[in-house]
């Protein structure tokens, strides 16, 4: 019973301090401005009125702090909150990196298989042609070093297998 006696009080202490900072813009902006300038004064000054919240509060600290304790409290609990999110936020963000590098490694394989496959059909390609160059004759010194420089100058697909069909 005694915490809603309290929050009746407090609702009605916000709502007359908010009615009479309204009360008092309007008639002061009324009597006295007869400029933009004097406008943009005088809602500075209304501003500093209602500044006088944050004062009447630091005083309702000062008088009894139980007023006021559940404001600290769950300012406390909002910090943790927040400290909690951050770490969860640098783990995901540990976690982001940790898949791109597994990503950009998966896309060096790829590349490394694709690589080896254009090697394996070099090879295959120089066993047929060897094999066909070994029934017919004996490949020559200046056609395996054509195979060579083609081979160290990454020509896969320009090289020439002599066969017959």
């Amino acid at each position: 019973f005694k915490s809603r006696i309290r929050y009746f009080f407090g609702g009605m202490c916000l709502c007359w301090f908010t009615l009479f900072a309204l009360y008092v813009s309007t008639v002061y902006n009324k009597a006295i401005a007869t400029s933009n300038t004097e406008i943009i004064v005088n809602s500075v000054i209304v501003l500093f009125i209602m500044d006088l919240d944050e004062w009447i509060f630091s005083a309702l600290e000062a008088i009894n702090d139980d007023w006021t304790s559940h404001t600290s409290a769950l300012e406390d609990e909002m910090k943790v909150q927040i400290a909690s999110q951050q770490e969860e936020l640098k783990n995901l963000r540990e976690i982001v990196e940790r898949i791109q590098d597994s990503l950009t490694q998966m896309d060096q394989i790829a590349s490394e298989k694709e690589e080896l496959r254009k090697l394996h059909e070099i090879v295959d390609k120089m066993l047929e042609s060897n094999a066909s160059a070994h029934s017919e004759h004996v490949v020559s010194g200046s056609e395996s070093d054509v195979y060579a420089q083609q081979l160290e100058t990454e020509h896969v697909d320009d090289i020439v297998v002599p066969y017959e069909a």
